[in-house]
């Protein structure tokens, strides 16, 4: 049968089976309203293959088609209310006080088009005949670059487009941008994943957005004070950008906001859970970020939703939808194509968040929910980026099947309700805008409260002023109004204190909120706020403690201390924004002076000194250590609070922490070699130079470890040898170089320690270890790992010798050897030139200049001659990229689970991926965590198992350090550390380099993860961690 035929048997196929799911006399346009009742229904527990394909297979659907793969509870239908050619790929959408949706859209996503050179737009879209589909649309703007962040304002639109939040202006009211000035920017752009999203306005009158995953960003408002953000952030600015200011540092891709009725934020986070209720100030869990003392700010969900590809998130206080589906969060998931819906009860003033049955779940894996709004209407508007493709990086960013054109917006009603009358809030008198503060619908007061000081502004100063003094006030208009007139810098004292002392605790949080914001506080107010944190209402406290966080004075910090200790365990929100508030005020130096000359029970000064070790100030490091001296904190707290009071401590006061640390159970040898490596740590943080006693206490620690070293290891064995050779090594202790020779001898000793005694060898007299160093590297009853140490450990050195035996390394060796080897050599311009002779000697094969971790140093600052030799070696060697494809796809063809289980998997998988990769909460944090990989299908898993750098996460590419001694290293880049640098390599081990030894740093086309398992997971054992991983879908 020739194509064509079997393409039209397929298409009769298709309009026979669309027409049989329509009724007799169905029209085109009532398919698209049709219910959920006329539907047939499918399982919803958990997500199918079809949404394990990071391409979809199946076919591309029309609107109408694709409408009949939605599966809704009874009594919700959805509706078509814009999609393609009339929009492209929506990202997020808000609602202007017209009623109108204002529509981000991208073909380009993900690609940043080149400066000038964007085709992306914003579009307003409107239903003027009120038939529930848009029928006016309008491109307010449409040379953008991935815009994403949208918020309608007064005469414009404020937006997110790379690389800048702009301020879109239309002056003469056609609807369309005549200008644009730059809000704020430049904001960093590497990752287009989310970037900033979600402008959210809240009750303070402040935009509040989310900043998006893997990006660095410097950004400061009109008075010129900057914040940082990395990754994961919040923050909020002024309409006009006068200032910026970050709200929640931390998680990893924060893409939807939302608020509810006492005034907290909820935020969705894209990779690790769906709702947080973020804290003011919140530090929170981050990739590569280490867990502070106080930890990390708590979580509102013990549970995930099976995906890491959440998106969009909205709390439901409108009456459109019945009594049970109310106050309920809803939340996109764009890999497995659904809308969760989940619940919260709050346990003091801790949310917990319930899953509910999913909302809506479609049976057409093109369905990509990325943005979710509640419409003045009262309906759920869902973006949906419709596409075949959404993953960044599990597929190509330029693979040709990414769909550039198709986009949908579907709005969600229940059929049993009325929809809410869409109002032109501009148009809306001063008076009607008051009497609307008291509307049941928390959108709608917020509504009206922004147009009243939006539009009226002092106008409306004395209906505002009447609302708040009538005693008969509702509480809802209550809180709008006081919220209205602190907008308008026109809050009674009296009416603010009133609030604060309200009946109704939602009164007295917002109240509270509202002082929070003020820039100064009298002493009347804050006495009142001191009042409030004894109040009886745990959200009340909280408000409290949060307003003291914000304004810290001498007269607050004992109050918070003991409220902290009468707060129940269950309250976690409460104990956490009560510590930040206790640092806040231990940050200023004054409060942490007296502090440090009061008295303090026991369990007051565990409390102070665990929140004092993250205040960074040589007057917190004087506390700490003198509390250290006084009290007998857990062997875990001492580790952490030797690192914080040598980090902080004044350096004329260091010798004396040396000598206490030095007299705390002297002859307990574990204990001291683990504050010994504390103390390294926090001044190696600080930058400051080691000094002689400090050295010596190290070095006689080394001594008598590597003295008395056991004939059995265990663990506890092995990380004190892996810390004493280090430091022998570091300060060529020459009279320890036999105990390092008999680490390196032991076969049974593990390979780090091997290795890191070899290379102190080296440091300490390389052309007379070097020979025994390079029997280890040559022998083949020796590890692959362990031959690649040694290997590390010549590179070390740069002389004539020991790179001569380095490269002798290369005759005979393991493919993986020569590559460690040749990526060794190729750091310099000598080893370039005795590389390429040796491999024309034939020591090893050409195809090693083509080696990912080999060919990108070679090829940095070549010269002629090398760059000659270079092409003539190399001419007609197949590209890795063609060579792991063929390799992946034999694999793929020949891949049997018969005879393999999942705890061989596992084993495989514990060897080779686990010292980077958690599943279930078992393995290391240094890539992303691996929970539901299984959804990925094995396509895909074995792509980025043969060819991890196929397509690379810029939060895990690696970077390339030049020192100034001129050595070069490379590794993951983790976080900084005062003045260290924190990075991984690819052993999944952290290591440091100080900030002030660096003379250059450069990202690298290539991820941490290794690039050898073509060759060192045999196919057995492919197979096996492929049934593994493919059984992981939870």
């Amino acid at each position: 049968m020739n194509k064509n035929r079997k393409d039209l048997i397929f298409l009769i196929a298709l309009v026979l089976l669309a027409q049989g799911c329509l009724k007799p006399g169905k029209t085109g346009k009532q398919l698209l309203t049709q219910s959920a009742s006329e539907q047939t229904k499918t399982p919803m527990d958990t997500a199918t293959d079809i949404y394990a394909e990071h391409v979809r297979t199946t076919a591309f659907k029309t609107p109408a088609e694709e409408r009949l793969s939605f599966v809704l509870p009874p009594g919700f239908e959805a509706t078509l209310f814009a999609s393609e050619p009339d929009i492209t790929k929506p990202i997020n959408m808000a609602f202007d006080e017209k009623g109108r949706l204002w529509v981000t859209q991208s073909s380009e996503y993900p690609v940043a088009a080149g400066p000038g050179q964007g085709k992306d737009r914003i579009s307003i879209l409107e239903d003027t005949n009120h038939d529930g589909r848009a029928d006016k649309i309008i491109e307010f703007a449409n040379d953008l670059n991935i815009p994403i962040g949208i918020m309608p304002v007064k005469g414009g639109a404020i937006a997110y487009s790379i690389p800048n939040v702009y301020h879109f202006i239309d002056s003469d009211g056609d609807d369309k941008a005549d200008k644009r000035e730059v809000l704020l920017g430049k904001f960093g752009h590497k990752d287009t994943h989310g970037m900033v999203n979600n402008l959210i306005r809240g009750f303070d009158g402040w935009i509040h957005a989310s900043h998006g995953y893997a990006n660095t960003s410097k950004i400061a408002g009109k008075d010129q004070d900057s914040i940082t953000m990395f990754s994961g952030n919040t923050f909020r600015f002024t309409p006009d950008g006068r200032r910026v200011e970050k709200t929640t540092d931390g998680r990893i891709n924060p893409f939807g906001s939302a608020y509810d009725e006492m005034g907290y934020q909820y935020s969705a986070d894209c990779h690790t859970l769906p709702i947080y209720q973020l804290i003011w100030g919140g530090d929170y869990t981050q990739w590569g970020k280490k867990e502070r003392s106080m930890g990390f700010a708590p979580t509102m969900m013990d549970y995930d939703l099976n995906s890491t590809a959440l998106a969009g998130l909205v709390y439901y206080t409108d009456t459109q939808f019945p009594e049970e589906y109310r106050n309920s969060f809803y939340s996109g998931d764009v890999v497995t194509c659904r809308i969760s819906r989940n619940v919260m009860t709050f346990h003091g003033s801790t949310p917990k968040a319930t899953r509910k049955e999913d909302f809506l779940v479609s049976r057409d894996p093109w369905f990509r929910p990325v943005d979710l709004k509640v419409g003045p209407d009262g309906a759920l508007y869902i973006a949906d980026f419709y596409n075949r493709i959404i993953g960044h990086y599990e597929v190509p960013i330029n693979h040709p099947g990414r769909d550039r054109v198709s986009g949908r917006i579907w709005k969600i009603t229940y059929k049993g309700n009325k929809e809410n009358p869409v109002i032109d809030w501009s148009k809306v008198s001063l008076s009607k805008l008051v009497a609307a503060l008291n509307h049941n619908v928390l959108a709608t007061r917020m509504r009206a409260t922004d147009e009243l000081v939006d539009r009226y502004g002092v106008k409306a100063l004395p209906a505002l002023k009447k609302v708040v003094r009538r005693k008969r006030t509702s509480p809802e208009q209550l809180i709008q109004a006081i919220w209205a007139l602190y907008r308008l810098h026109a809050l009674p004292d009296k009416a603010l204190f009133d609030a604060i002392n309200h009946k109704d605790a939602r009164v007295q949080v917002h109240a509270l909120k509202v002082l929070a914001n003020f820039k100064t506080l009298s002493e009347e107010q804050r006495t009142i706020a001191l009042k409030s944190l004894v109040n009886s209402n745990p959200h009340v406290q909280r408000a409290a403690a949060e307003l003291l966080s914000r304004h810290p004075s001498p007269q607050s910090y004992r109050r918070l201390i003991t409220l902290v200790q009468a707060i129940p365990d269950y309250d976690t929100h409460l104990r956490y924004t009560v510590l930040m508030s206790l640092k806040n005020h231990l940050a200023q130096t004054d409060i942490m002076q007296r502090v440090a000359t009061e008295k303090w029970n026991e369990k007051e000064a565990d409390i102070l000194a665990m929140v004092t070790a993250d205040v960074h100030s040589a007057a917190a490091g004087q506390f700490l250590f003198q509390y250290f001296q006084t009290h007998a904190p857990t062997p875990e707290r001492q580790l952490i609070y030797t690192q914080s009071i040598a980090r902080n401590i004044p350096d004329a006061e260091l010798n004396q922490v040396v000598r206490f640390l030095q007299s705390k159970n002297p002859h307990n040898l574990e204990q001291q070699y683990q504050l010994a490596k504390a103390l390294n740590s926090g001044i190696e943080q600080r930058g400051a130079q080691e000094n002689t006693l400090y050295q010596e206490w190290n070095i006689k620690l080394a001594t008598t470890i590597l003295q008395n070293a056991p004939t059995t290891w265990n663990k506890q064995v092995q990380a004190q040898q892996l810390y004493a050779a280090d430091i022998a090594g570091k300060y060529k202790v020459s009279s320890l170089e036999p105990y390092l020779k008999n680490i390196v001898a032991l076969r049974t000793a593990d390979e780090e320690t091997r290795g890191v005694a070899a290379g102190a060898l080296i440091n300490l007299a390389p052309a007379q270890n070097a020979p025994s160093i390079f029997k280890v590297l040559t022998s083949g009853e020796e590890s692959m790992g362990m031959r690649q140490k040694f290997a590390q450990a010549l590179g070390q050195s740069a002389l004539p010798p020991v790179r001569a035996l380095l490269g002798e390394g290369l005759r005979g060796a393991p493919y993986e050897v020569q590559e460690t080897i040749a990526s060794l050599l190729v750091k310099d311009k000598a080893g370039k030139s005795q590389l390429i002779k040796l491999i024309r000697q034939g020591y090893a094969p050409a195809r090693l200049l083509k080696a990912r971790t080999v060919e990108e140093a070679l090829l940095a600052n070549i010269e002629p001659k090398q760059h000659q030799d270079y092409e003539e070696l190399t001419a007609g060697i197949l590209p890795v990229s063609e060579e792991r494809q063929k390799l992946i796809q034999e694999r793929l063809a020949t891949f049997s689970s018969k005879g393999k289980t999942v705890s061989m998997g596992n084993a495989v998988f514990t060897k080779n991926c686990s010292m980077c990769h958690q599943i279930d909460k078992k393995g290391g944090l240094i890539g992303p965590q691996l929970d539901g990989v299984g959804n990925w299908g094995k396509e895909a898993l074995a792509t980025k198992i043969l060819d991890p750098n196929r397509n690379i996460s810029e939060a895990f590419r690696t970077y390339t350090i030049t020192l100034k001694n001129g050595k070069t290293v490379s590794g993951l880049y983790r976080r900084d550390e005062g003045q260290l640098l924190v990075l991984a390599d690819r052993s999944g081990q952290e290591f440091t380099i100080a900030q002030q030894d660096i003379q250059e740093k450069t990202a690298s086309p290539y991820t941490l993860m290794p690039d050898h398992f073509n060759s060192t997971i045999p196919k057995e054992e492919f197979d096996a961690l492929l049934v593994y991983l493919l059984n992981n879908k939870k």
